[in-house]
């Protein structure tokens, strides 16, 4: 039996809850990848997969790839993933989104590249990003890379939560929660702050094997909520000291966005910062301690990861993909990506290459 046909046959015994298609999705597409690296490799070979009413789980097997994921279903209609993996070989997804729910997504590490046409969006999520998505989407294009760790969390709202939610909901929620909204819409929702880590951290190691543990899991799912859906100041018992942090690291979230739209031709720090409206030494520090990174080394992590996405699903030469990221000399842009993910670009086309051979 196929791993679509066991998922399938597994979910028509569950709620068929929507949230539950995007995991049948990714199975279909590791059946599809499978018969392309070996067709001797069957579906209990790649994954084991389990499930109940409400639960569905999945571990990858080598030489496929190494990790979990897991989705549950919680009695309120509230629904939990969270997957921590890798992959030995990039994968990319199609696939439809029949839902009005309302989901966040929470990138702790690794990254993707994400296409939906008839929004016009084409971006890559980066780990420390907060995505939003909610309406039905007849296209979604995920294209994951291999050998890099992808870590996170998601949380689906059910219809009666978002009715709850609607009236008390941040600002950038209101039009895709109004009443009247069925259009699709997906966007760059924040950072993922020092709270938000901590709290997602918590659900990553949180077991759910028992009514205790699924309780508490429960509970740090909708704590990690209140902070997606009220990160203002009002109401919240913030001093002024952190009331001026929320402003800030909202501020840095607006120039992490302008970042990634404009990363071919990216601003100054000093354009960012009065863009953004930041003193540019807080931007500086601030940006650092959300990402990681420096504003310079962000960017240069932005057109690394295009260059990849360019050589790995479209065939881009590394003289190619040098120029489309906006390095003249193919000798630096190699030393570049050498040094950020540790092999030289090279290794791709050549990989790409053999499997065509």
């Amino acid at each position: 039996m196929s791993l679509s046909q066991k998922s399938v046959n597994t979910l028509d015994k569950a709620a068929r809850h929507p949230v539950f298609d995007d995991f049948q999705h990714f199975i279909d597409q590791l059946q599809d990848m499978s018969n392309q690296c070996s067709a001797d490799l069957t579906a209990d070979d790649i994954c084991h997969f389990s499930s109940d009413r409400k639960q569905l789980s999945m571990s990858l097997k080598q030489p496929f790839g190494k990790g979990r994921m897991e989705l549950l279903q919680l009695p309120s209609g509230f629904s939990i993933g969270r997957s921590d993996y890798f992959l030995n070989y990039p994968l990319q997804s199609h696939y439809r989104y029949l839902s009005d729910q309302l989901g966040f997504g929470l990138m702790l590490s690794g990254s993707f590249g994400l296409a939906v046409p008839e929004l016009h969006l084409s971006d890559q999520v980066e780990a420390g990003e907060i995505w939003v998505r909610k309406g039905q989407a007849e296209d979604i294009c995920a294209t994951q890379f291999s050998g890099k760790r992808v870590c996170g969390v998601s949380l689906d709202l059910s219809a009666q939560m978002l009715e709850v939610w609607r009236e008390e909901a941040p600002c950038r929620l209101k039009k895709s929660l109004g009443r009247h909204s069925t259009a699709p819409d997906c966007f760059r929702y924040g950072v993922v702050t020092a709270e938000i880590r901590k709290l997602a951290m918590k659900m990553l190691a949180c077991p759910t094997t028992s009514l205790c543990s699924r309780l508490e899991y429960e509970s740090l799912g909708l704590s990690l909520l209140a902070w997606l859906l009220n990160p203002g100041e009002k109401g919240s018992g913030m001093t002024a000291v952190e009331k001026r942090h929320a402003r800030q690291k909202r501020l840095i979230s607006q120039a992490i966005e302008i970042l990634h739209e404009e990363w071919r031709t990216p601003p100054t720090i000093h354009e960012l910062a009065c863009r953004v409206g930041m003193n540019e030494c807080y931007l500086k520090s601030g940006f650092k301690e959300v990402t990681g990174l420096t504003i310079e080394a962000y960017v240069r992590s932005l057109r690394m990861e295009q260059a990849r996405l360019l050589m790995s699903t479209q065939g881009y030469t590394v003289q190619q993909a040098a120029l489309e990221v906006g390095f003249s000399n193919q000798s630096h842009f190699s030393s570049a990506f050498s040094e950020h993910f540790g092999y030289r670009p090279s290794q791709i086309t050549r990989k790409k290459t053999l499997s065509f051979s």
